[in-house]
């Protein structure tokens, strides 16, 4: 219960931050085109506190996830005076940048945090700059069906030279229900083959196998078999039922095909080596993944510390950046083929469940994840929904070719399918998230 409060407060926080930044990107390009705003808000609703500066009034409102800028003569059904401040009687290029500004700034903070996490340096997979050898393929998986064998070096895939792992995993690469052309050096020559991405990717070791790593025990569980047979945080699991432990995931991949008989497993502790046997439990550990055979412990990821200079840190955050706005931009094209499901998309529940994983995991990944969110915010806004920042510039670009106003039952109308439109997908998206709290129900 304690991480999820935590997780609800560094949403908000987080969420709070990337609110103020988009909000301030339209406040500030308002203000340098001399347009007068009134209240500048975080959070909906009624005002709990706040102070008023020269024309504005800064707020903190009721409801925390959102926020708001009003500008005088901005709501087309108030008649406008014809004062110079006025948003609606500015010249339509001054108001499209005053409407791109909020979703540029967030991208500006996701470079930014990028920016500095690359330069202070955090923790990365010690195997993400290794050659892509697989170590193991997981039963039944999309790489053990495509004929991808442990010892093989993954080359290329769809035509694309690959050196190691973080390139394999590339989002512009790994397509769900696409195919992917994998070539493989094994034995001395080169063969090609055929991945079938599922729509629903587990990760890249399920389409490509995993490759070799310590597994060393995070967390044990004190009411499941692995506390019960005396596995403790800090042990380096050395084999599992005479099998050399080379992954996690083979680990989890052989209880699940063994479902419910004893695992033996051998420990290093303090130098020693320590024989263990524990025997799986079905049931759902709480951790998001249903119920499943297990024994009650996660892996610590065997990481190394990265930092570069300035310059190089610049590069690297615009690159991670770049592929965070091919994925959600995958995410959103998915949707509108099919390929993607709403099921799938996240809402406040989500958030919060992720930004606890994410701060259990450290700073460096919670900064992370807020990058990533702050890219999901910035290109969320820019859809041509009424409503969003996206339907006011399709709002202008219409009337731009018309080189006219709309009239003001269209904008009504036009506002109105948007707000009905957003309302039924965040209710659909919203009970997602409950349901993914109840596997079993």
């Amino acid at each position: 219960m304690t991480h999820t409060w935590v997780g609800i407060v560094l949403a908000i926080i987080g969420l709070g931050i990337m609110v103020l930044v988009h909000e301030w990107g339209h406040f500030i390009v308002a203000r340098l085109f001399r347009v007068r705003v009134d209240v500048f808000s975080i959070g909906y609703g009624n005002r709990i506190f706040g102070w008023k500066r020269g024309e504005t009034d800064y707020r903190i409102s009721v409801f925390p996830f959102g926020g708001y800028v009003r500008m005088a003569g901005e709501n087309p059904t108030e008649e406008l005076t014809g004062a110079p401040y006025e948003f609606l009687g500015k010249p339509r290029w001054q108001r499209f940048f005053i409407i791109l500004a909020g979703p540029t700034m967030n991208a500006v903070l996701a470079l930014v945090l990028m920016w500095g996490l690359f330069i202070v340096g955090m923790p990365v997979a010690a195997y993400m700059h290794r050659p892509v050898q697989v170590a193991g393929v997981l039963s039944d998986s999309p790489a053990s069906k495509a004929g991808i064998l442990p010892g093989d070096t993954i080359v290329s895939i769809d035509g694309a030279k690959i050196s190691n792992w973080e390139q394999a995993g590339s989002d512009s690469l790994i397509v769900p229900g696409h195919d992917l052309k994998v070539e493989v050096a094994r034995s001395g020559r080169t063969l090609p083959l055929t991945v079938s991405v599922p729509q629903n990717v587990a990760d890249i070791f399920s389409i490509l196998g995993y490759p070799k790593e310590r597994v060393i025990v995070d967390r044990v569980d004190a009411n499941l078999p692995a506390a019960k047979a005396g596995l403790k945080s800090g042990d380096e699991i050395i084999s599992a039922n005479g099998q050399t432990a080379v992954n996690f995931a083979a680990l989890q991949d052989m209880i699940q095909h063994n479902p419910g008989k004893p695992v033996d497993l051998v420990v290093r502790r303090d130098g020693k080596e320590l024989a263990l046997t524990m025997v799986p439990v079905n049931t759902d550990p709480g951790d998001g993944g249903g119920k499943r055979w297990v024994v009650g412990y996660t892996h610590l990821l065997d990481t190394v510390h990265e930092s570069y200079p300035v310059m190089k840190a610049a590069q690297e955050s615009w690159n991670q950046n770049v592929s965070m706005v091919k994925q959600v931009l995958s995410v959103l094209t998915g949707l509108f083929t099919g390929r993607v499901s709403l099921k799938d998309l996240a809402g406040p529940v989500g958030i919060v469940h992720m930004s606890t994983e994410a701060a259990k995991l450290g700073a460096a990944e919670f900064i992370f994840f807020m990058a990533f969110l702050s890219i999901n915010l910035g290109i969320l806004n820019l859809l041509p929904i009424p409503i969003l920042d996206g339907g006011h510039v399709l709002m202008l670009a219409i009337e731009g070719t018309l080189r006219r106003d709309l009239s003001l039952a269209v904008k009504e109308r036009f506002v109105q399918v948007g707000l009905v439109f957003l309302l039924a997908v965040f209710g659909f998206v919203m009970y997602y998230d409950i349901v993914r709290l109840f596997p079993g129900h």
